[in-house]
């Protein structure tokens, strides 16, 4: 992800805002890693940037900074950037996984909409690696299209504009080790994200799916204990069994 900006850096935003022809804006945000600047226009989030002001947040007795707007008041930011806010606000607030986040923002950073490896692998990395998840450079490569690209990941993680949101905290390494952050000097940062979305799924509730099944084909699937998104195993075949409708049958489901 990109942190300090050079002048060329600057010099390429400004002439990337005079050719989408938007004018961002930028507020700022308290939250248990430190402040947190968010940059965007009508179209969407362009940036986001963690200051690192303050150690992470323990967990104690005591809350963690509230996320709230400290800068650009709430009223005149755009919607973009108000649901940026909404979704920062949910995500620190011990998210009890993907599913209870609301819906992210649009964005409209270049690195995002042009047609590059950078572009490619920050999409696949958001739509397939889900809370509570990691996956490795090398794996990530081969999600992209580019098997034995594993460096190459490493660079887009580092050019990744809207990190939090693009979670590229939760690329490690192959060996297990979470890996550098922010250059490594924010490498305690992504051990706290992981280690606090690692928490938000073990706190989430566990729901149950209890299926009985009227003439089962099978008395193995008489009754069947399944978790979300989860599957069984036939216990001769070993194939594995998705029990999906249409089947005839009672379902109840129980927290």
């Amino acid at each position: 992800m990109s942190h300090g900006r050079s002048m060329a850096t600057l010099a390429r935003e400004m002439r990337n805002r005079r050719e989408s022809g938007c004018t961002p804006k930028t507020i700022s945000l308290p939250s248990p890693l430190g402040k947190i600047q968010v940059s965007g226009c009508e179209n969407g989030v362009h940036t986001i940037q963690i200051l690192m002001d303050v150690a992470p947040a323990e967990r104690s007795g005591v809350p963690p900074p509230s996320c709230r707007v400290v800068s650009g008041a709430p009223a005149e930011t755009n919607p973009e950037l108000r649901r940026c806010v909404r979704w920062l606000q949910a995500y620190f607030s011990e998210p009890r996984g993907a599913g209870s986040l609301p819906p992210l923002p649009a964005f409209h950073h270049p690195a995002l909409r042009a047609d590059t490896f950078t572009s490619r692998v920050l999409h696949v990395l958001l739509s397939h690696v889900k809370m509570g998840e990691t996956v490795s450079y090398k794996r990530l490569a081969e999600m992209a299209g580019q098997p034995g690209a594993a460096r190459a990941v490493g660079g887009a993680m580092r050019r990744n504009p809207i990190p939090l949101l693009i979670p590229c905290h939760r690329v490690v390494s192959s060996s297990g080790r979470s890996g550098p952050y922010m250059g490594g000097r924010g490498d305690h940062l992504k051990q706290w994200l992981l280690a606090h979305e690692r928490r938000a799924q073990e706190d989430a509730p566990r729901i149950e799916y209890k299926v009985s099944l009227l003439n089962p084909p099978n008395p193995f699937y008489l009754e069947e204990q399944l978790t979300p998104k989860s599957s069984t195993r036939h216990p001769r075949s070993g194939q594995t069994n998705l029990l999906q409708p249409p089947f005839c049958g009672t379902l109840s489901l129980t927290t």
